[in-house]
């Protein structure tokens, strides 16, 4: 019975913090609007959880799109037959994802707009295993003069900011609008272009 209510307390505590996210945005995650969103006592968060940020990585966690992206890519043979169609899979559902989570869309507000001690983890542990993973690709590109990282981290600023400003601001980006489902479309197909041209252009080098 104890087991169970710690797993429902603990459940409560994690559904408050998106509920606030959704509301009012990293702004509003603190100990106690926490505990008063889930309707029990703060001190069952640092009971269960042991502190704030133990609880936010737990929900982050729960919700990172990247796990299992990242387990698709750790299946690839190094192959370039496999590497590319599981690089652009990858890139165009994180924009699917990212679209669809608001929860997602403020924790990425809350690392890009100050400094945060969880958030910079996070961040810092994604990219230790984007690095391996970046390392199926450098048979490819070595000595063809393509940084397939820079376009990577040009597609991922991308994703983020034009689906940002479509959900926060209702605005285009160069004439794009994220809110209009051919423009969505669009993008996902712009996506897997970006890539197999990187991909073309270091074969042309080797060539």
């Amino acid at each position: 019975m104890a087991k169970r209510d710690r797993d429902e307390s603990m459940k409560r505590f994690m559904e408050a913090v998106g509920e606030i996210l959704k509301e009012k945005g990293y702004a509003g995650l603190g100990v106690n609007k926490i505990a008063l969103q889930a309707g029990m006592s703060k001190k069952l968060i640092y009971r269960y959880f042991g502190s704030l940020n133990n609880l936010l990585k737990a929900y982050i966690s729960g919700k990172d799109y990247w796990q299992p992206l990242l387990k698709d890519l750790n299946e690839a043979s190094g192959d370039d037959q496999d590497v590319l169609p599981l690089f652009v899979k990858l890139f165009q559902d994180l924009f699917r994802f990212f679209r669809e989570e608001q929860e997602m869309q403020q924790f990425i507000l809350w690392q890009m707009s100050e400094p945060n001690s969880l958030m910079r983890g996070i961040s810092e542990e994604r990219e230790r295993e984007g690095a391996r993973l970046l390392a199926l690709t450098d048979g490819h590109f070595r000595d063809s003069g393509v940084s397939i990282r820079s376009v990577m981290a040009l597609l991922l600023g991308g994703i983020y900011y034009v689906l940002l400003h479509a959900e926060h601001n209702k605005s285009t980006v160069a004439g794009v609008d994220m809110n209009l489902e051919k423009d969505r479309e669009a993008m996902l197909r712009t996506i897997g272009q970006v890539l197999t041209w990187a991909w073309d252009a270091a074969d042309k080098k080797a060539s």
